[in-house]
C-alpha cells in the first residue's frame, strides 16, 4: 500500500533528525577531543616538569594511595550519571536521588580511608602513606558533593559546556600543582595537587549549572537496576588496572611502580584522551537510537572508523619514538621504562579500537554484556600477568597486557558483530585505511631511524614525528581516493572545510 503524503513527510522529518543526530557524533567527538587533548596537553606539560622535579619513588608512593583510594571509591561507582543519560526521561527525584547517594557514599568512603590508613602504612612499611591517605579521605568526601546537574551537558549534547567544565578546573589545578612542586620538591606536591583539583571541580560544577540538588531517596531503586552492572564493571576495571599496580608496589618496589604508573599514563593516551572522549560523545547518540538498530549500526561503524583513524597512528607513534620521547621529555632517570612503554602503547591500540563496543551495550540497556566481556578480559590478563611478573619482572606486565588484549580483540569484535547483526565486510571497511596507513607509517619512521641521525635529540624526535604524521596522512588519503571517497572520517573533514572536489561516489558510503 502506498504511503500517504503525511507519512512521507513524517519519514523525511525523522530521517532528517537522524542525520542531524549522526552529525552530532562528529561535532560532539571534536569537542570532546578538544577537551581531552587540551587537558592532556596540560597534563603532559605537568608530568614533564614533575618528572624532572620529583623522583620515581615519589610517583610510586602516590600511585599506591591513589590505587587504594580508587578501591574504596569503586564500591560507590554506580555511574548514576550514566544511568541518567541512558534513560529516555528523568524527573527531579532521579537527579536528587543520584546526588544523595554520591554524598552519602563520599562520607562513608572518607571514613574507611581514615580507618585503614595505619594498616596500609604498616603493610608497605612506610609511615608516609598514612598521612597521604588522610588527605585522600578528604578528597573522597569532596567528590560526593559534585553537582549532578552537569550530567545534562552530555545528555543534551552540549559539548561546549562540557569542554569548559573540564578545562577550566584543570588549568587552575595545574598551576597550583606546579607551584607546589617548585616549592616542596617531594610527593606532597602531587597529593595536594589532587586535593586542589577536586576542590576546584566541585566548586566549578555549581558555577556552571544552576541546578541545586536536595536530599532524596525516591528513585534510587530505579537507578540501581541499571547501575548495578556498571558497579560490577568498575570492580573489574579496578582489579585489572589498580590491583596489578599494588602488586608491583609490594613485590618489586615503589620505584618500579613509579615506572609503571608513568608508562601507563603515556601508553594509555590513545584510550584515555582520544577513544574515551569519542565514546562519551557518542553514548548519548547511541541512547537515542537504542530502539532503531539500523541507525545504531550506522552510528557504531562511523564511530569505529573515527576512533581507529586517530588511535592507531597515535599508538604506533608512541611505540616507535618512545626511546627519544622518554630521553628528551622525562630525562635519563626514566629510560629503563622504554620497553614497558612500547608494549603498553601497542596493547592500548588494540583496546582503544574496541572500547566503544561497551557503550553500544550500555545504550541498549544491556550492561551485563559489557560486564561479562570485561570479566573475561580480566581473567585472561591475570592468567598471564602473575607468571610473567615473576619471570620477567616489570616488563612482564607489558607482555601480559599486550598478550591478553590480542587474545580478546577477536572475541570482543565477534560479540558486537552478532549483537548488531553487522556484516563483517562493513566492519573491515572501517579499519582498512587506518591499518594500512599505520603499518606504512611504522615502516617510514623505522627507515628514518635507520638512515638519519641528528646530533640534537629533540630535532631527531621532531623529524621522526613529522615523518609519521606525513606518511600516515598521505597513505590514508591515497586509499580514500582509490576507494572512491567514501563517507566517513576523511569525508567529514573535507566537507567541513568546504572542499567540494571530493564528493562520495554512488554506493561507496560507509553504512
Amino acid at each position: 500500500m502506498p504511503s500517504s503524503p503525511g507519512q512521507d513527510s513524517q519519514d523525511q522529518q525523522d530521517q532528517s533528525q537522524n542525520n542531524h543526530t549522526h552529525n552530532k557524533v562528529y561535532s560532539g567527538s571534536v569537542f570532546m577531543l578538544i577537551t581531552r587533548l587540551s587537558i592532556k596537553s596540560i597534563g603532559i606539560v605537568s608530568s614533564i616538569f614533575l618528572a624532572r622535579l620529583l623522583t620515581p619513588e615519589d610517583f610510586g608512593l602516590v600511585a599506591i594511595t591513589v590505587a587504594i583510594y580508587a578501591f574504596i571509591e569503586l564500591f560507590g561507582a554506580l555511574a548514576l550519571g550514566t544511568a541518567l543519560i541512558q534513560q529516555k526521561t528523568n524527573n527531579i527525584d532521579d537527579y536528587n536521588s543520584a546526588w544523595t547517594f554520591n554524598v552519602l557514599f563520599g562520607m562513608v568512603a572518607a571514613l574507611c580511608l581514615v580507618l585503614i590508613a595505619p594498616l596500609v602504612a604498616s603493610f608497605y612499611q612506610d609511615d608516609r602513606l598514612q598521612d597521604v591517605l588522610y588527605i585522600m579521605a578528604f578528597v573522597s568526601g569532596l567528590s560526593g558533593l559534585h553537582n549532578i546537574g552537569v550530567v545534562n551537558f552530555q545528555r543534551d549534547l552540549n559539548f561546549r559546556k562540557e569542554l569548559q567544565l573540564q578545562l577550566v578546573p584543570k588549568v587552575i589545578s595545574f598551576v597550583i600543582t606546579l607551584g607546589l612542586a617548585f616549592v616542596l620538591r617531594n610527593y606532597w606536591a602531587l597529593v595536594l595537587g589532587v586535593l586542589s583539583n577536586k576542590l576546584v571541580v566541585v566548586i566549578y560544577s555549581y558555577i556552571m549549572h544552576p541546578y541545586r540538588p536536595r536530599i532524596c531517596f525516591k528513585s534510587f531503586n530505579k537507578l540501581f537496576k541499571f547501575s548495578r552492572w556498571l558497579l560490577l564493571n568498575n570492580v573489574v576495571y579496578f582489579i585489572n588496572d589498580k590491583v596489578s599496580q599494588l602488586m608491583v608496589g609490594k613485590m618489586l618496589s615503589p620505584s618500579a611502580l613509579g615506572f609503571l604508573s608513568l608508562s601507563q599514563e603515556i601508553g594509555q593516551l590513545p584510550t584515555s584522551h582520544i577513544a574515551l572522549p569519542i565514546n562519551k560523545a557518542t553514548f548519548p547518540v547511541y541512547a537515542r537510537f537504542q530502539d532503531n538498530q539500523i541507525e545504531l549500526k550506522k552510528a557504531y561503524l562511523n564511530t569505529t572508523a573515527l576512533t581507529a583513524s586517530l588511535t592507531i597512528p597515535f599508538s604506533i607513534g608512541i611505540a616507535m619514538v618512545s626511546p627519544l620521547l622518554v630521553a628528551v621529555l622525562l630525562g635519563d632517570q626514566w629510560l629503563s621504562m622504554v620497553p614497558l612503554l612500547q608494549l603498553l602503547a601497542l596493547a592500548n591500540m588494540f583496546f582503544s579500537v574496541t572500547s566503544n563496543n561497551s557503550y553500544v551495550y550500555l545504550a541498549s540497556g544491556k550492561p551485563h554484556i559489557s560486564f561479562f566481556i570485561n570479566f573475561s578480559r580480566l581473567a585472561v590478563f591475570f592468567a598471564l600477568f602473575i607468571p610473567l611478573l615473576d619471570y620477567n619482572g616489570l616488563i612482564g606486565i607489558g607482555q601480559a597486557r599486550l598478550g591478553s588484549t590480542l587474545l580478546m580483540v577477536f572475541i570482543v569484535q565477534a560479540i558486537v558483530i552478532r549483537f548488531l547483526k553487522l556484516p563483517i565486510a562493513d566492519l573491515l571497511r572501517a579499519f582498512i585505511r587506518p591499518v594500512l596507513a599505520g603499518l606504512t607509517m611504522a615502516l617510514a619512521v623505522w627507515a628514518v631511524q635507520s638512515s638519519v641521525s641528528v646530533a640534537i635529540p629533540l630535532l631527531q624526535l621532531l623529524l621522526e614525528t613529522l615523518t609519521g604524521v606525513l606518511s600516515y596522512s598521505l597513505v590514508t588519503l591515497l586509499i580514500w581516493h582509490l576507494q572512491g571517497y567514501p563517507k566517513g572520517f576523511e569525508h567529514n573533514i573535507f566537507s567541513r572545510l568546504r572542499l567540494k572536489n571530493f564528493p562520495p561516489k554512488s554506493g561507496s558510503s560507509l553504512p
